[in-house]
């Protein structure tokens, strides 16, 4: 509690500096840095859009003063008439990021032995796993490297070693892939044996790639399991956060960016996907669900403590207390039996049934209140609509149209 009170206390003043030496220069907002996993993320909101890049610093106390000074820097060559990406990289070389071995021709088979060896010996992964997962997708990406025509950037990298999963997009394989090969690049920059203009992409997505069949939808989580859930979760804090899930129908990582404004609350989630970039949002309990009105979470939420959940990896986190609940396995082997699938997101998926089902909302209102497109919750939610969900539709509607 105490470092983590630490780090907040250090993030704070480098956040209000930077916001008063910006507003001294003229700009009052859109520039903010933050921690992604371990490393700094620049944020700029300019002309109606907004660019994201990681910094070539670790996200700790010791980096402060460089944060702050390159960030300015690059705010400065901005305002000189320098597009943001020139201007980021003019300033990353005035700092003299890159280290002298960074500079020369990259001895990438001695990369990868680095690599592998910080991995071991700090007991992230054993040599077993090296072995069975690492060690052929280490293969594939020096084999790349040693080729004709090298990659010179890591997007060609990327693009390069998933070249031969070129007709399977979004398998396993090629994720792993690009995550591994991601991985080996953030680790050679934040360890200065890469240059900082080596440091992969903030987006992998469009290198794993989608899979063409369609995904098999999750099962909606019935009201008379979130309850038996709530009951069966005995720490107060994850018990809110699952409140909260099945309340308001969250994804998992958007429990760490929920405020209360105006006596409302909102998610400040923001989500790329490729039909652009979700916004922040009320959140609204459904009208039937009563339940959910019992819990009071707006008022319990200004001080009721959430678990402690890493940046990024809300899911994960929640999804591991959750199946160590014995209710939990049981409720996940009533549904495969009945050739269902019991996940975390089907505390959301439930919230879009009971939209639909119970409160007849449009798909337009239903697909706002839930921060997604209208095209992403079609694609999703219409795989539940069977012949009983249409017979029932159309009875509703002639009930309506007779009163």
């Amino acid at each position: 509690m105490g470092s983590s009170r630490a780090s907040s206390t250090w993030a704070s003043v480098l956040r209000s500096g930077l916001r008063l030496s910006l507003a001294q220069r003229g700009t009052s907002s859109g520039w903010r840095v933050s921690d992604l996993r371990g490393r700094t993320r620049l944020t700029v909101d300019v002309a109606g859009s907004r660019h994201q890049v990681l910094l070539p610093f670790e996200w700790t106390q010791d980096q402060a003063d460089v944060i702050r000074e390159t960030v300015l820097a690059i705010h400065s060559a901005h305002l000189d008439g320098k597009p943001l990406d020139r201007a980021i990289s003019a300033a990353l070389a005035s700092e003299e990021q890159a280290s002298p071995e960074a500079a020369g021709p990259i001895d990438w088979p001695a990369l990868v032995e680095r690599f592998k060896a910080r991995k071991l010996s700090s007991g992230a992964i054993k040599p077993q796993t090296w072995d069975n997962a690492y060690k052929r997708r280490m293969s594939e990406l020096l084999a790349v490297l040693a080729g004709k025509t090298p990659p010179t950037n890591p997007r060609e990298l990327l693009e390069a070693v998933t070249a031969r999963w070129a007709d399977q997009p979004g398998s396993r394989g090629r994720q792993m892939q690009v995550q591994q090969t991601a991985a080996l690049l953030r680790w050679g920059v934040d360890h200065e044996v890469l240059a900082p203009e080596w440091a992969p992409p903030l987006d992998l997505d469009p290198f794993v790639g989608r899979k063409r069949e369609a995904k098999a939808i999750t099962t909606p989580l019935e009201v008379m399991h979130i309850l038996e859930l709530v009951e069966a979760i005995t720490d107060p804090r994850w018990r809110f956060a699952f409140q909260l899930l099945a309340a308001y129908g969250l994804r998992p990582e958007e429990l760490q960016h929920l405020e209360v404004r105006d006596s409302r609350l909102w998610c400040n989630y923001c989500k790329n996907t490729s039909r652009g970039q979700t916004k922040p949002r009320p959140l609204r309990l459904l009208p039937c669900d009563d339940w959910a009105e019992d819990w009071k979470l707006v008022e319990r939420f200004k001080t009721q403590l959430l678990p402690p959940m890493r940046p990024g990896y809300g899911a994960e986190d929640l999804g591991l207390h959750m199946r160590r609940r014995r209710r939990w396995q049981d409720l996940r082997r009533e549904y495969e039996a009945a050739g269902e699938k019991l996940v975390l997101y089907s505390a959301r998926h439930g919230y879009a049934h009971r939209a639909h089902l119970i409160c007849e909302l449009p798909p337009k209102v239903a697909a706002a209140a839930m921060g997604h497109s209208v095209e992403t919750h079609l694609a999703a939610y219409s795989k539940w609509c069977g012949d009983d969900v249409v017979d029932d539709a159309f009875e509703r509607a002639a009930a309506r149209l007779a009163r």
